[in-house]
C-alpha cells in the first residue's frame, strides 16, 4: 500500500515490492525475462547448428545485447560438447586475459584454490593444458562490449584458431563502435543481428514480469498512460525505460497525497453538492452512498437553511394555559386558533432578537434613515406576519 509519508528511503518496500523491479541487473530465470527476440534466437540457433565461426550482435546501448548474450550462455551450458565463456570487455581497464577466462571454469576445486597450475605454466605449454581440459569440447567465446578489446586480444583470438582450437566467437557492440573497430578481422559475420528497439507491448510485458517477480501486480503503481509516456520519453530504449520507471515510481510514492489533495480540491469546485445516505442503518458501521443532489433538493436545502435563522414557537392546542407560560405575551383565541400578542410584546421581541445581529445600529445618525441588517429585516417581517389586526 502506498504510504502517505513525504520522505521515504525504502521506496520499494513502501510500494509493496520485495526489492527493486527496475534494476539494470539481468534477472533469472533469464528465459522468462527475455522479451520476444524470437527471430534473434532462431539465428543464434542456426549459427551453432551450422558450426559458423564468427558472428556479431549490433545494437544501440541499452537495447538488450547483454541479456541476449547471457541467454545464449545459459542455453549452451545445457550441452556438454560446448564450453561457453562469457566475457564483458567493458569491465577490464587493461588487456583482457582471455586464456585465464577460458581455463578457470574447467579446473577442479583443488586446482582453483590450491595448486593453481594455470598460473605456473609457461605460455608455450598453456595451449596443451587447455586442450587437455577441454577434451572433446569446443569453445564458444561470447564477448560483450567487444569494442573495448585491444589489438593483442584480437591477435590472440586469431592465433587460437591457428593452434587448432575449436572456437566459435560471437561479439556485441554498438553500430558506431563496431565500424571504428577491427572486429571484422575476426572473420565473416555469419550472424548479422541488428537489435531493434522493443515495441510498447513488448516493453509493457517486460515491466509486468519484473514487477510480479518482486511481489507486485500488473503495472502498479503506474497507469497505462504513465507507461506510454515513459516509453516515449525513453525513446523506446529498454534500459532507459527502466531508469525512468524507477524515478516515476518514487515520485508517485512521495507525491501521492499531494496529488490526491489537488484532485479532490479541483473536483470540489466543479461538482454540485453531494447527498449522503446510510443504506445499512447501523450506527457502528455505515456504508455511505454518495450521489449528486438535483436542483430541487438544493433549493429545498437553501430554504431550510434560511428558516433556521429564527424559530418562534406558538402555544396552540388544549393546554393553552400551560404553553402560554412558556411564551409570555401570547393569548389564544379558540374560535380561530390564531396566536395573538400586543404591540408592546412585539416591539420587545424584535428588539431582543435584533440585539444579536452583528451588523446592528441601535440608533440612526441624524438626517439618515434607520439602518437595518438583513437579519433585522427578516425578524420584523416574521413578527408582522403573525400580527392579528
Amino acid at each position: 500500500m502506498v504510504t502517505k509519508s513525504d520522505f521515504v528511503l525504502e521506496w520499494d518496500k513502501a510500494l509493496g515490492f520485495r526489492g527493486d523491479p527496475f534494476t539494470e541487473k539481468i534477472l533469472g530465470p533469464i528465459n522468462t525475462f527475455l522479451v520476444n527476440r524470437k527471430d534473434e534466437k532462431e539465428k543464434l540457433n542456426w549459427f551453432f547448428i551450422k558450426n559458423y565461426s564468427y558472428g556479431a550482435i549490433v545494437g544501440e546501448a541499452g537495447v538488450g545485447k547483454t541479456i541476449l548474450l547471457k541467454w545464449l550462455e545459459d542455453r549452451l551450458a545445457k550441452y556438454n560438447r560446448i564450453h561457453a565463456v562469457y566475457i564483458n570487455a567493458a569491465v577490464f581497464k587493461e588487456q583482457v586475459n582471455i586464456m585465464q577466462k577460458m581455463i578457470i571454469p574447467l579446473l577442479s576445486f583443488y586446482e582453483k584454490n590450491f595448486s593453481k597450475p594455470h598460473l605456473k605454466l609457461p605460455s608455450t605449454e598453456f595451449m596443451g593444458f587447455l586442450k587437455k581440459k577441454l577434451e572433446h569440447k569446443s569453445v564458444a567465446l561470447l564477448i560483450d562490449n567487444s569494442h573495448h578489446l585491444i589489438e593483442k586480444n584480437l591477435e590472440l583470438i586469431k592465433s587460437l584458431r591457428k593452434e587448432g582450437l575449436k572456437l566459435q566467437v560471437i561479439i556485441t557492440s554498438t553500430p558506431k563502435e563496431y565500424e571504428k573497430s577491427r572486429l571484422a578481422e575476426l572473420g565473416q559475420d555469419e550472424l548479422s543481428i541488428t537489435l531493434r528497439r522493443l515495441t510498447y507491448e513488448e516493453t509493457k510485458d517486460m515491466i509486468i514480469k519484473r514487477i510480479e517477480a518482486f511481489g507486485g501486480a500488473g503495472i502498479y503503481p503506474f497507469s497505462e498512460e504513465d507507461l506510454k509516456e515513459i516509453y516515449e520519453k525513453a525513446d523506446k530504449n529498454p534500459k532507459e525505460f527502466l531508469k525512468l520507471c524507477r524515478d516515476e515510481a518514487i515520485k508517485i510514492l512521495i507525491h501521492k497525497r499531494e496529488a490526491l489533495e489537488r484532485t479532490n480540491y479541483s473536483a470540489g469546485h466543479e461538482a454540485k453538492p453531494l447527498k449522503a445516505s446510510n443504506i445499512l442503518g447501523s450506527e457502528d458501521k455505515m456504508d455511505i452512498k454518495i450521489r449528486k443532489a438535483d436542483d430541487k433538493e438544493i433549493a429545498e436545502e437553501k430554504k431550510e437553511d434560511k428558516k433556521k435563522l429564527i424559530r418562534i414557537r406558538f402555544a396552540l392546542g388544549k393546554d393553552s394555559e400551560k404553553k402560554k407560560k412558556s411564551a409570555p405575551g401570547f393569548s389564544l383565541k379558540k374560535e380561530d386558533n390564531k396566536a395573538m400578542y400586543d404591540d408592546e410584546h412585539k416591539e420587545a421581541l424584535v428588539n431582543s432578537l435584533s440585539s444579536t445581529s452583528p451588523r446592528r445600529q441601535t440608533k440612526p445618525e441624524p438626517g439618515k434613515k434607520e439602518y437595518l441588517s438583513e437579519s433585522d429585516k427578516l425578524l420584523r417581517e416574521l413578527a408582522e406576519e403573525f400580527e392579528v389586526k
